[in-house]
């Protein structure tokens, strides 16, 4: 039981990570004010008990998985479907960034300064070409530690409902992923000249 007590701990900072913008899951080093009694007396503990045997160290990523792909945040809800699509695209993060560049190329005419262009307060192809599910949410965070195109969009974008929601999604997911930043910087510097 030790094991999903903290399993769910875990999910709790996961959590407060996704939903509260005062919580850092890795400032905070994923402490909660969890209990154990509290633990005990939740009707799903199992749930917990049953993904901290089978995903073992991978946990966090399993929550993370499911977290941001926009289904419900409720642990009974989880699925492996979600953490294997992640898991496919972290393990090919270069190629689907890759692909993904290509795809906004398109879409901007070559032009990469016009994929981030935001007219009359609309939404600039980058957003689009997410919302159309054509990129990846992956991709969307490393062009954003890269370029921090966040701050102009929140001073052009009059959308206040995804647009924010969509922000918070970006730059709280983005220290989960792990690459080399440098060698994304060369596989853009190579693709849009």
């Amino acid at each position: 039981m030790n094991e999903g007590y903290e399993a769910y701990k875990k999910y709790l900072g996961i959590k407060l990570h996704f939903t509260k913008n005062e919580y850092d899951f890795f400032k905070y080093n994923a402490k909660t004010n969890a209990k154990y009694e509290t633990f005990i007396q939740r009707n799903d503990k199992y749930f917990f008990v049953k993904a901290a045997r089978k995903y073992g160290d991978n946990i966090v990523d399993y929550f993370v998985s499911n977290i941001i792909s926009n289904k419900s945040n409720y642990i009974k809800d989880m699925n492996q479907e979600a953490y294997l699509d992640r898991q496919k695209r972290i393990d090919g993060l270069t190629y689907y960034f890759e692909r993904d560049i290509e795809q906004l190329m398109r879409k901007g005419e070559q032009n990469f300064d016009k994929i981030f262009k935001v007219t009359r307060g609309q939404h600039p192809i980058l957003i689009k070409t997410y919302l159309a599910k054509r990129i990846s949410i992956e991709t969307m965070c490393i062009l954003q530690n890269m370029l921090n195109y966040a701050k102009k969009f929140d001073k052009t974008i009059k959308d206040t409902i995804i647009w924010p929601q969509l922000k918070t999604k970006i730059v709280k997911y983005g220290p989960f992923i792990k690459y080399n930043p440098e060698r994304m910087k060369l596989i853009l510097r190579g693709m849009i000249q």
